[in-house]
C-alpha cells in the first residue's frame, strides 16, 4: 500500500468507535497526518492536556521523529512529538500498527530526506572549503547527534531509497567521528589548500615560505597560537596568511583586522603588505588607534587624546610638580617623611638569611642607605640613622673608638654610633629575645666579642646604649633608643621639614617616588579595580603596610590626574582600552573583523588581553561563522612585565582563550646552531617556558658563544693587544672579518650590548671605536631596545653582580609588583629571558664581557653547567680562571678582588664596605691563596709559585710564624692579645707538617 498520491484512513477500534462515535480517526497522506475527531463525545471533554484538538494537521516535516504505536487493551496509541511537545493519540485500531507502521516511516523518512541530505551535504562542503575549527566540529556534532538520535535504528530495516541510505550511511560516520578521526579531516584539508596554493606560497615572500610557515597560514581554528622563535620569519607568517585569506576567497580586506603595538611596528606591516600583496586596504592598526576607532563610533565623535599619552616624559613632569604641591600641605609631608624614614625599602631581617654574604648582597643590590646617604649593615641601624637624623642629633656612623685598642693584626674598634656632642655610643647588637644570633654567625664568639665590648666601655668609662634586633622586630626600639637617651639630657632639635625635604631632594628619592607613581597611574587604572579589588592588592602584596603607606601618598595625584583629563576632555590610553573593552562587551559596538591577527602577542597585558577576546566574541551572533584568533609570539622572549605583560597569557594561551591550534615556527634564519644550543638550553631552565625545538638554517661544529673574561683594572698580558676588554673583542671580531671566518653580504654589524644603557659606551666612545675599527658598524643597544633586531656579531657588557648587574637584583618596590602581572616562581625568569634575547641577535658569534671577580651568575652558570661555549679563544689571568676559589671566607658569597692600598696590594670582598675581610696575596708572589680547610693549609693559585701556610686548626683564620724564647712557632692571627675575645691557638713549627706538593683538590 502506498500513499504517495492518494490517502488512508486509520480507523478506531471498536471501543474508540463505541465511545466517540465516529470510525474514522487519522488520515494518512504524503503531505502529513491528520486527525479527524468529533467535538462531542465522552473523550472531547475527558482527554488529557497533550492530546491532540479535533481536525488538526501536522506535516511529517513537523514531525520531530515518525510516529510510535504502543498496544493497550483498549487498542493502539499513536504517539509523535513536535518540536519538542508530545501528543498521542488512543483508541486506535488493533490493527493499526500491522497496516500502516512501516507506511507511516516511510512518509517520514521521504518527507525528511531532503533535510539530513542537506545537512550531510553542508557538513562535506565545510570539509572541502574550510578548516574545521572546534566551534563548527561542536555545531556539526551537536546537529548530528540530534538527527542521528531521530534515525536510528529504527531506519535500518527499512526498504529506503539508496540514495537515502547512502546520505545516512555518511550520518552514521560523521556520528562516529573520534579526535583521530578530527586530526585527519583537518590534516586533508591543510593538505589540498597546500598543493592548490603552492605557487602563491612560493612568491609571497622574497623567499619561498617554508612548510610549517605555509601550515600557520592555512590553519584556522577559532583559536590559533603561532610559536614563533627569535629569526624564525613571523612576520612572513603575518604577510602570507593576510594575502592567503583574501586569495582563497574566505576573507576580504576589511574581514581583517592586525594589530601590532606600535605605530612603528604597525607602519612596518603594512609597508611590507603593501610590497608583497600589492593592496593598501588591509591596514595594522595599534590597540591604541583601535580603542580610538571603537569609542568614536560608539560616542560619533572621535576622543581627544592627552599629550601625555605619547609623551612620558611630560606625564613624569607632571606627577613631579603634582607631588611637589602636594608636599606642600603639612600631613601630606608628614606622611611622605614617615614613608622614606620606614617604608621606603624592603625590609628583610637578617635571620633570613643562612649566609651572611647573601644578606650583604641584598642590602647592596638595593642600596640600602639612610637619610644622610650612608649604607648601613642592618635595618634595625637603618631606622636608627633616620630617627637620629630627623630629630637634629648630630651622629657619626661607625665612628673610631677614642681609645686605641687596636692589635697588630686587629683595627681599631668602631661601635655602631657616636653622639660627638654627648660623648655617648650606641651599639645595635643583632640578637633575638633567646640571645640567639642569625644563622651564618657564630653565637658563642658574638656573645664574647659583646661581653668584651661591654667590659671595654666600662674600663675606659665610656658610655653606650646598648639596642638589640628583638626591639627592632616588637616595634619598641626606637621608644627604648628614646628612653636611654633621655638619661643623658641629649636634646632634640627635630629638623625643619625644608632640611630633610632638601636632603630627599638631594638623594633624588622625590623624583624616583614621581617616577614610579608615573608608571602607577597606568598600572591602577588598567586593573578596573573597585574598593574590594584595591583590598586583593594589598593583601597580595610582598609588603602589604608598606604598599599601603605608598597608595595613600598615590591616590591623591590619581584624583588630580583624573581631574586634569576631564578639565580637558582628555582621554589617556587605559580609558581607551576601558572604555573600548566596555562598548564591547554592552554590545554597543559589534566587531566588523572575522579574522583578528595579533603580533608579538607574549607582550600583551591583561586588559589587552580582554579587549582581543571581546572581540573575538562580539562577532559571533551577527555573522555567519565565529571569528578567528590569530595570535603570534614567542614565551621565550618575554621581557615586558615592568610594562604589564603577562607572560602567563601565552603560556596557558589554552586556559584564557579556549581550546587552541599551537604551531611552531621551528627554523630560525638568523643564528647558527651553536648560538642556539647555548641560548635553548639556558631559557629551557625554566620548566615553565613552553617546549619548542629551534633549529638553525646553519649548521656549526664549533662554539660560538666566547667568554672573555677580564677584570676592569686588570694589567694586559704581553700577547694582549689592549688592556679593554671590549677592545679585545672587537679585535676578535675584526681578526674574524678579515680571515673570512663567517658568511657576510655586507659591511657587517655589531651590537655593543648591555642590561643597562649607561653600561655602554658613550656616543664619544663609539665614534673612537668607529675610528679604530672602520671595517665594522658599531652600535649600542640596551637588551630590551635590541628586541627584533639582529646584528653580525655582539658584544654583550655589564655581566655582574649587584642592583645594576645582570640578573638585577633590585627588588621591585612592593605598590609597584602588586599592580604588575603575578612574579613567576622561577628565579630571575624574565632576566633569563632577556639574556636569551641578547643572546639571539647575533648571526655569527656573541662575546660575553665578564669580570669573574664580581661575576653575574648567568656566566658562572655557562662556565660551570656544560655549555658549549668557547673559553679559551682570550688569555685568562689567574684570579679570573680560578674565580671559585677566591671566595671571602667571611661572608662566603663575596668575591676576593685585587686592591691597591697605600704601600701593598692585598685583597678584599666584593661586598665592600658591609664586609671587610680582607687577606694579603702569597708571601712569595702576591697570587690569592685558597683555603683547604680539610688539608688545614692556605695555597697559592699560581701553579708556578705553590707556596703553602698553615691555617689554624681552630678557627680557620690565617697562622703567622713568629720567633719566640723557645724558637719560632705558628699563631693565629685573631689573636688579639690578653683580655680581648680571640683566638689563642699557636703550634710548634717543628711539629707542623708541611706538604711539599700542593694538595690535589682545593676546598673554597
Amino acid at each position: 500500500m502506498s500513499l504517495t498520491h492518494s490517502e488512508q484512513d486509520i480507523k478506531h477500534s471498536w471501543f474508540g468507535h463505541f465511545f466517540i462515535g465516529k470510525a474514522d480517526a487519522v488520515k494518512l497522506s504524503a503531505c502529513g497526518i491528520s486527525i479527524n475527531r468529533t467535538k462531542g463525545g465522552f473523550f472531547a471533554h475527558s482527554r488529557s492536556a497533550n492530546e491532540v484538538a479535533a481536525d488538526e494537521h501536522f506535516t511529517w516535516q513537523q514531525l520531530d521523529s515518525p510516529p510510535v504505536f504502543t498496544l493497550s487493551p483498549l487498542g493502539y496509541l499513536l504517539s509523535f512529538t513536535v518540536s519538542g511537545k508530545a501528543y498521542q493519540l488512543p483508541f486506535l485500531s488493533y490493527f493499526a500498527q500491522h497496516q500502516f507502521g512501516n507506511e507511516i516511516a516511510l512518509l517520514w523518512a521521504n518527507a525528511n530526506g531532503a533535510r539530513i541530505a542537506e545537512l550531510v551535504a553542508k557538513v562535506d562542503k565545510i570539509l572541502a572549503h574550510t578548516y574545521l575549527r572546534e566551534s563548527r566540529l561542536a555545531m556539526i556534532q551537536a546537529r548530528v547527534a540530534r538527527e542521528y538520535q531521530r534515525w536510528f535504528p529504527w531506519c535500518e530495516n527499512l526498504p529506503l531509497s539508496a540514495h537515502l541510505h547512502t546520505v545516512l550511511v555518511r550520518l552514521k560516520q560523521i556520528h562516529r567521528w573520534t579526535r583521530a578521526d578530527v586530526k585527519h579531516l583537518r590534516e586533508d584539508y591543510v593538505q589540498s589548500q597546500l598543493v592548490k596554493f603552492a605557487d602563491y606560497f612560493e612568491h609571497v615572500e622574497s623567499n619561498p615560505l617554508t612548510e610549517k610557515q605555509r601550515r600557520a597560514c592555512i590553519i584556522d581554528d577559532n583559536n590559533n597560537l603561532l610559536l614563533a622563535g627569535a629569526g624564525t620569519g613571523k612576520t612572513s607568517v603575518m604577510v602570507g596568511r593576510a594575502g592567503y585569506l583574501l586569495k582563497s576567497g574566505q576573507a576580504k580586506a576589511d574581514d581583517i583586522l592586525l594589530l601590532a603595538y606600535g605605530r612603528k611596528a604597525a607602519d612596518e606591516m603594512d609597508e611590507r603588505i603593501k610590497n608583497k600583496l600589492g593592496t593598501e586596504d588591509i591596514k595594522a592598526s595599534t590597540f591604541h588607534s583601535l580603542g580610538l576607532k571603537i569609542i568614536a563610533d560608539v560616542e560619533r565623535a572621535k576622543p581627544s587624546l592627552s599629550p601625555w599619552a605619547e609623551d612620558d616624559k611630560a606625564k613624569e613632569l607632571w606627577v613631579h610638580h603634582t607631588l611637589e604641591t602636594l608636599i606642600e600641605d603639612e600631613a601630606y609631608r608628614k606622611q611622605l617623611f614617615e614613608y622614606f624614614s620606614r617604608f621606603y625599602y624592603v625590609e628583610k631581617s637578617p635571620f633570613e638569611f643562612e649566609v651572611e654574604g647573601e644578606y650583604f648582597q641584598y642590602l647592596n643590590d638595593n642600596d640600602i642607605r639612610t637619610l644622610k646617604g650612608e649604607r648601613v649593615k642592618s635595618f634595625g641601624e637603618l631606622y636608627i640613622a633616620n630617627w637620629l637624623f630627623s630629630n637634629g642629633i648630630e651622629y657619626v656612623y661607625e665612628a673610631k673608638y677614642e681609645h686605641d685598642v687596636r692589635s697588630i693584626d686587629f683595627r681599631q674598634y668602631q661601635p655602631d654610633f657616636y653622639l660627638p656632642e654627648y660623648q655617648v655610643y650606641l651599639e645595635y647588637y643583632g640578637i633575638d629575645e633567646h640571645q640567639h644570633t642569625a644563622p651564618y654567625i657564630d653565637n658563642h664568639r658574638y656573645l664574647e666579642s659583646m661581653a668584651w665590648k661591654r667590659k671595654l666601655h666600662k674600663q675606659h668609662g665610656t658610655k653606650c646604649v646598648e639596642l638589640f634586633y628583638y626591639q627592632h622586630k616588637n616595634g619598641s626600639l626606637i621608644g627604648k633608643l628614646e628612653q636611654a637617651l633621655q638619661v643623658f639630657k641629649v636634646q632634640y632639635a627635630p629638623l625643619p621639614d625644608e632640611a630633610i625635604l632638601a636632603t630627599l631632594h638631594e638623594l633624588g628619592r622625590v623624583t624616583e617616588l614621581a617616577k614610579m607613581f608615573s608608571q602607577l597611574i597606568g598600572l591602577y587604572k588598567a586593573a578596573c579595580l573597585d574598593e574590594h579589588g584595591l583590598d586583593g592588592v594589598f593583601a597580595r602584596a610582598a609588603d602589604a603596610q608598606q604598599t599601603r603607606k605608598a597608595f595613600e601618598l598615590l591616590e591623591p595625584i590619581i584624583t588630580r590626574y583624573e581631574q586634569h583629563l576631564a578639565i580637558n576632555g582628555d582621554i589617556d590610553f587605559e580609558d581607551m582600552i576601558g572604555k573600548a573593552l566596555t562598548y564591547l562587551q554592552r554590545g554597543q559596538f559589534i566587531s566588523p573583523w572575522r579574522f583578528i591577527m595579533v603580533d608579538e602577542f607574549q607582550d600583551i597585558s591583561e586588559p589587552r588581553a580582554r579587549l582581543v577576546r571581546a572581540l573575538r566574541d562580539s562577532c559571533a551572533p551577527h555573522s555567519k561563522a565565529q571569528a578567528s584568533l590569530f595570535c603570534v609570539g614567542d614565551d621565550w622572549q618575554a621581557i615586558y612585565r615592568f610594562s604589564g605583560a603577562d607572560v602567563s597569557l601565552t603560556t596557558q594561551f589554552t586556559h584564557y582563550f579556549g581550546p587552541t591550534a599551537r604551531n611552531d615556527l621551528d627554523l630560525t634564519f638568523r643564528f647558527n646552531s651553536s648560538i642556539g644550543q647555548v641560548a635553548t638550553q639556558f631559557v629551557t631552565q625554566n620548566p615553565t617556558q613552553l617546549s619548542k625545538d629551534i633549529r638553525s638554517l646553519t649548521q656549526v661544529t664549533s662554539p660560538a658563544v666566547s667568554i672573555l673574561r677580564r677584570g676592569e683594572n686588570e694589567p694586559p698580558s704581553k700577547d694582549e693587544p689592549s688592556p679593554n676588554a671590549l677592545e679585545q673583542a672587537l679585535t676578535a671580531i675584526s681578526a674574524r672579518i678579515s680571515a673570512g671566518s663567517d658568511k657576510l653580504n655586507s659591511v657587517p654589524s655589531v651590537y655593543l650590548l648591555a642590561r643597562f644603557w649607561f653600561q655602554l659606551p658613550d656616543k664619544t666612545q663609539v665614534n673612537q671605536l668607529k675610528t679604530k675599527y672602520p671595517n665594522m658598524k658599531i652600535e649600542c643597544q640596551s637588551f630590551h631596545a635590541s628586541k627584533g633586531k639582529e646584528a653580525d656579531y655582539v658584544v654583550i657588557m655589564g655581566m655582574k653582580t649587584g642592583m645594576h648587574g645582570f640578573p638585577s637584583m633590585k627588588i621591585t618596590p612592593p605598590i609597584l609588583d602588586a599592580f604588575l602581572p603575578k612574579t613567576e616562581a622561577f628565579e630571575f625568569a624574565e632576566e633569563r629571558r632577556l639574556f636569551y634575547v641578547a643572546l639571539t641577535r647575533t648571526k655569527h658569534r656573541a662575546y660575553v664581557i665578564a669580570d669573574m671577580t664580581d661575576v653575574s651568575p648567568f656566566v658562572t652558570e655557562l662556565l660551570t653547567k656544560d655549555y658549549p661555549i668557547e673559553q679559551d679563544e682570550f688569555s685568562t689571568s689567574l684570579v679570573q680562571r680560578l674565580f671559585k676559589e677566591v671566595k671571602c671566607v667571611r661572608c662566603s658569597t663575596g668575591m676576593l678582588k685585587p686592591r691597591t692600598g697605600n704601600f701593598k696590594s692585598f685583597y678584599s670582598c666584593s661586598h665592600f664596605p658591609l664586609c671587610d675581610h680582607k687577606e694579603q696575596g702569597c708571601e712569595l708572589c702576591a697570587s690569592p691563596m685558597t683555603r683547604n680547610h680539610f688539608a688545614g693549609f692556605k695555597v697559592c693559585l699560581n701553579e708556578a709559585c705553590g707556596h703553602i701556610s698553615p691555617l689554624c686548626n681552630l678557627c680557620g683564620g690565617d697562622m703567622q710564624l713568629k720567633d719566640g724564647r723557645f724558637g719560632p712557632f705558628w699563631a693565629c692571627r685573631n689573636y688579639r692579645g690578653q683580655n680581648l675575645p680571640s683566638c689563642t691557638n699557636t703550634l710548634n713549627k717543628a711539629k707542623l707538617s708541611i706538604p711539599s706538593e700542593r694538595p690535589q683538590k682545593h676546598v673554597s
